[in-house]
């Protein structure tokens, strides 16, 4: 006779059983992969992002201290998630355990990491090569807009976004007032529907046509790697561009409006036209003869010329958006600015509403985008929205421009 509340042999017999069964379960019918994804995709994730961010955040601090920027790039992480669990069976009958099950069960998981420093073809791709000022179709309307052209237009038309700004080394800096006002004209009319920036593809030809027995197909394979194709009109065929014609379409009921005009003014173009054609200045043809650039601004009214930054540009020109400590201005460790008129010039005001990085000894308490560097904590804050906007409207565009499969040197962690 058992006293109350007693737990028989058989009891706890079942609880072991159905203890055990649960992890054979879970092991052998796969659901331990399922399990494994579940607690470690996230988590990776968002540790990738974080890193990624934070890594920028450093580059770009670097920069103002006049250094080189450098990216380790993690293009394989691999997780080995693994699960043992041995038992020694039922207890005797005269041990305290009698009727429970004993055994071990493991559980581990090594990840291993890769890294690739980004070198050769790689960063010159994503860092030195300027972008196309095709990137303005890539991001949406509004403010992304706004960012792009603040950080990564160096001049239209020749309004000048403080272009030696562009530079770590520069110690000479000019005003963006004027690129700003045509910023933000350009932004605030797109945002109640004056004009939309439309899209259409063209084809330019690139010589006179010529008979189709005198194109082989080894010719049309290496017109295609090139963007190029043959258009066929009867017996003759014609070697043509492919490409993408940007404008910027203006509302009929739009055209005489004060800032449109205003707008047009500042950018010097022609005033009243419906259409303004966007073209990238590295596009523009050279007349060696004449010593000029044909498609500019002051010849061509009805064209936005624009000179598009590489991102190692953009990276040194948001980091006159950083604070530095007085110890480091003492020390003279860090460049300070004049403007054009020699008088000291504060370089926070090229990025202002737009990119900005505090400093403090401490590290802060509400901000987790934040480095350690020189003896100081650097870092966004919590509720400054834009900046983070920025740095990773950055990080999109050089991961887009950088060439993906590059092979090099590999640094593999196994971690335990």
């Amino acid at each position: 006779m058992h006293a109350p509340g007693a737990i028989t042999g058989g009891p706890r017999r079942s609880i072991g059983l159905a203890a055990l069964a649960t992890v054979a379960c879970a092991v052998a019918g796969g659901c331990m992969g399922s399990w494994a994804m579940r607690g470690t995709r996230l988590q990776y994730n968002e540790s990738f992002s974080h890193t990624s961010s934070q890594e920028m955040l450093l580059n770009i601090v670097r920069m103002r201290y006049g250094e080189v920027p450098t990216f380790l790039d993690l293009p394989i992480i691999n997780s080995v998630t693994e699960a043992r669990m041995n038992g020694t069976g039922a207890q005797p009958a005269d041990s305290p355990l009698q009727g429970i099950f004993g055994g071990n069960f493991g559980l581990r998981d090594e990840p291993t990491l890769s890294y690739q420093p980004r070198s050769g073809d790689n960063l010159a791709e994503s860092m030195v090569q300027a972008f196309p000022a095709e990137l303005l179709l890539d991001v949406s309307p509004g403010n992304d807009r706004r960012t792009f052209l603040l950080a990564f237009v160096d001049s239209i038309n020749g309004v000048r976004n403080s272009p030696t700004a562009t530079s770590p080394a520069s110690r000479i800096l000019e005003p963006n007032d004027e690129f700003r006002h045509a910023v933000d004209l350009f932004t605030g009319l797109e945002n109640r529907g004056a004009f939309k920036v439309r899209v259409a593809k063209h084809h330019t030809e690139s010589h006179g046509a010529v008979p189709v027995s005198a194109v082989l197909g080894q010719d049309m394979v290496l017109a295609a790697k090139e963007g190029y194709v043959y258009e066929k009109a009867d017996d003759q065929v014609t070697l043509v561009k492919r490409g993408k014609l940007m404008a910027m379409a203006i509302n009929p009921e739009e055209t005489e409006a004060a800032d449109v005009q205003e707008l047009e003014r500042v950018l010097g173009l022609e005033i009243g036209r419906s259409a303004y054609t966007f073209k990238s200045r590295e596009d523009a043809e050279i007349d060696m003869n004449m010593g000029s650039a044909v498609g500019l601004a002051q010849d061509v009214t009805d064209t936005m010329a624009m000179n598009v930054r590489s991102g190692y540009q953009v990276l040194a020109f948001l980091s006159k958006g950083v604070d530095v400590p007085d110890a480091h201005v003492r020390r003279c460790s860090v460049q300070l600015f004049q403007g054009p008129d020699g008088r000291p010039f504060d370089g926070r005001q090229l990025t202002r509403g737009l990119f900005h990085v505090c400093v403090q000894k401490h590290r802060p308490l509400r901000s987790d985008l934040a480095v350690h560097y020189r003896g100081h904590w650097f870092y966004i804050p919590e509720d400054d929205v834009q900046s983070r906007a920025t740095l990773n409207l950055l990080k999109l565009a050089i991961d887009l421009q950088s060439e993906a499969g590059q092979t090099g040197p590999v640094l593999t962690l196994p971690l335990n």
